[in-house]
C-alpha cells in the first residue's frame, strides 16, 4: 500500500468537486500525491463519431475542472487525473487498491456514477481496502473537532487511536462520545498519554447512538467511524455508520 497516496473521484457534480477539494487539501496536509479519477461509459462500436467525440469531450472537461481545483488548493503537490472506463464504484476500488485513503461525495450526478447516487458513497465505504473519507455537509471548518464514537466493541481502540492521529494532523482536539451512562472507561486515557499534544474529553450522552454521533458532528471537522464486522462483499457499517453517511454534517472516515 502507498502511503502517501490520496484518491478521489470526480464526475463534476458539485459533491464530487467538493470532495476534490478536500482530497487536495488533505494530500497538503500530509504531503501526499493526488490522483483524480473519473469514470466514463464506453460507447458501443456502432455510435456514430460525433457522440464518440462528445463523449471524450465531457470526460475531459470533468478531468481538467477536477485536476485545475485540486492543483489551486495544493500547488507543491504532484496531481495526475486519470480515466478508466466502467462505472464509479468499481473503478474507484481500482484505483485506490494501493492507496492509503479514497475520497468521495456524498452525492453523485454527472457522468462518473453508474449507480443510484446516494448508493456509491456506501458501496465503496464498504467494500475499499483502504480507508474512505466521505463528503458531506460543512467541509471548510478551521476549528471544531474531530468526533469518534466510542463503545464497547473490540475494535474501538484502533478507532480511538486513528481519531487522535487525525486530530493531531489537524491541530484540533477529540471528542469521544458514548451513548449512554457514564462508565470506567481508560482507552481514551491511553491515547491522551500517547498523544500529550492533543486535548481530549469524553461526552456520556442519552439517547440512539446513531442519533448521538450525528447531534455531536454538527461543529466537528471530522467524524471517524469503523466498520462493525466484517460480511460477504466486505465491512458493514451498523447504525452509526449508516447514519452518519446519510446526515452528518462534516465528512466521515470509515477507518480501516
Amino acid at each position: 500500500m502507498d502511503k502517501t497516496r490520496i484518491v478521489v473521484g470526480a464526475s463534476g457534480s458539485t459533491g464530487s468537486l467538493a470532495a476534490v477539494r478536500w482530497a487536495a487539501a488533505e494530500a497538503r496536509l500530509r504531503d501526499s500525491e493526488l490522483r483524480v479519477v473519473v469514470a466514463y461509459q464506453r460507447r458501443p462500436s456502432g455510435v456514430i463519431a460525433s457522440s464518440q467525440a462528445a463523449n471524450q469531450a465531457e470526460t475531459a472537461k470533468i478531468m481538467h475542472e477536477a485536476v485545475a481545483a485540486a492543483r489551486a488548493i495544493a500547488p507543491a503537490c504532484e496531481v495526475r487525473g486519470v480515466a478508466l472506463p466502467g462505472y464509479a464504484v468499481p473503478a474507484l476500488l481500482h484505483a485506490a487498491e494501493e492507496a492509503a485513503l479514497l475520497v468521495v461525495g456524498d452525492h453523485g450526478g454527472g457522468r462518473m456514477f453508474g449507480a443510484p447516487t446516494d448508493s456509491v458513497a456506501a458501496q465503496v465505504a464498504t467494500q475499499a481496502r483502504c480507508s474512505v473519507v466521505v463528503v458531506r455537509g460543512t467541509t471548510d471548518r478551521a476549528d471544531g473537532p474531530v468526533v469518534v464514537g466510542v463503545d464497547d466493541d473490540p475494535a474501538a481502540d484502533a478507532i480511538i487511536g486513528r481519531a487522535f492521529e487525525e486530530a493531531a494532523l489537524r491541530g484540533a482536539p477529540v471528542v469521544a462520545v458514548t451513548a449512554g451512562p457514564a462508565s470506567p472507561d481508560t482507552r481514551l486515557e491511553q491515547w491522551q498519554a500517547k498523544f500529550r499534544s492533543v486535548p481530549a474529553q469524553h461526552e456520556y450522552v442519552d439517547g440512539r447512538p446513531d442519533k448521538v454521533m450525528v447531534d455531536s458532528c454538527r461543529q466537528a471537522r471530522l467524524a471517524v467511524v469503523g466498520p462493525r464486522r466484517h460480511g460477504y462483499q466486505g465491512v458493514l457499517l451498523g447504525a452509526v455508520g449508516t447514519r452518519l453517511l446519510r446526515r452528518s454534517d462534516c465528512p466521515v472516515l470509515i477507518a480501516r
